[in-house]
Parts: structure tokens; sequence; C-alpha cells
């Protein structure tokens, strides 16, 4: 199942980036071992506010240390993202601007603190709840983050069933191939990929 799991582009460039700095597995996976492989200060501190500080030469990490170690993992993941990825002073970027790069940064969580490339040599256990407690525990992350983690996992793997059943389907000679077949993978394909409205889909299969 886990073969038709699609990256995204963030994703390849986060494990890139792992791969670089020598992360082979779920144990190279703490906020010490990571911030001293990209050279990034961090500090714990009760209270303080999660934000990073960087600059094109600097970058410095502070997490509440009242956090639960789990959570700070995942806030360190979090605010990595900016000084790897992004440039300016939030307070005097365009609204919209910054806003993007936040998402950018919640997406990058995700990939930074699960990547696939590392889920895949788990031998993965059928129920869903044993799977979550592994993933909490080999990857040091809340049971929340685990569950949203492994339903994208799971949505991208059916965005990528969809893609090889139409590929499959598109290599058939055309007089093999069913016309309202390859319209129905195809518009199935587009609602996962771009999230588009079952209302839309239906528009764009009776155009077809």
């Amino acid at each position: 199942m886990l073969h038709l799991y699609e990256r995204t582009y963030l994703e390849e460039w986060v494990e890139g980036l792992y791969k670089q700095i020598g992360i082979t597995s779920p144990s190279d996976l703490t906020i010490e071992n990571v911030s001293a492989r990209l050279r990034i200060g961090v500090t714990f501190a009760p209270g303080v506010a999660d934000e990073v500080i960087f600059d094109a030469d600097y970058a410095h990490i502070f997490i509440n240390s009242l956090h639960c170690p789990k959570r700070q993992w995942e806030v360190f993941c979090h605010e990595l993202c900016h000084p790897l990825r992004h440039l300016g002073n939030q307070l005097l970027l365009p609204d919209e601007f910054r806003k993007w790069q936040e998402r950018d940064a919640q997406a990058f969580q995700f990939y930074a603190a699960v990547p696939f490339f590392l889920l895949q040599k788990l031998e993965l256990p059928d129920h869903e709840k044993e799977l979550i407690d592994l993933l909490s525990v080999e990857f040091g992350i809340t049971h929340g983050f685990a569950k949203r983690r492994w339903e994208q996992v799971l949505r991208r793997i059916a965005r990528g069933r969809l893609h090889h059943e139409l590929v499959q389907t598109l290599s058939v000679p055309k007089k093999q191939a069913a016309p309202r077949l390859v319209r129905e993978q195809l518009v199935s394909y587009m609602a996962v990929k771009e999230k588009v409205r079952p209302k839309v889909a239906f528009v764009l299969s009776m155009r077809a």
C-alpha cells in the first residue's frame, strides 16, 4: 500500500535535507541532534513564546519548556521551517505572504516530524490504534499529531491509487478504453488532488 504514496515537492525537499545531514532513522529525530547538524540554536524556557529569530547567517528557536517533550519536538519542526525556507521580518511582511509562510511551515512540520522515507522502514500494525501508538513512540510525537499525519498518508495513498488507475486506463488502446470510465477516473483523481467539491466534479464530468 505504501508504494502508492505520492510525495509533494516540499516533502521531497525535506527528505533531501535530512539525507544530506545524515538522518537515517527515527532515533536521529531529536531537537538536539537536528539543531546541532543544522547549526541552529535552541532555548527552552517556561512560558516563553514558541518562535524563531533568524537572518541570513543566524537562527535561534525558542520553545516553551512547559510543553511535554513530544509537543516540543512538534513546535521545533514548525519553527525550523522559517529559517530554512523563508526570508524577511514577519512583522513587516504583507499579510498574505505571512499567511503563506505559516501554511508552508504547517506543511513542513508534518514532513519534518514524520518523514515518509523513515516511516517506510517501520513494520506497521494492521490496526489503526496500534499504528498511531507506534508512530507516537517511534517519532516522539503526540497521538493527535500522529493521527493527523497518518490520515494525510492515507489521503496521499488514495490519490496515488487513483493516479495509477488513470494511467493504466489511458495506456489501453483507444478502441478498448471506455470514454466514460476514463472521464470518471480523471474526475476522481482531480477531486482528490485538487480537493474539488463533488458538485464541481459532477459538472466537469457532464461537460467532458
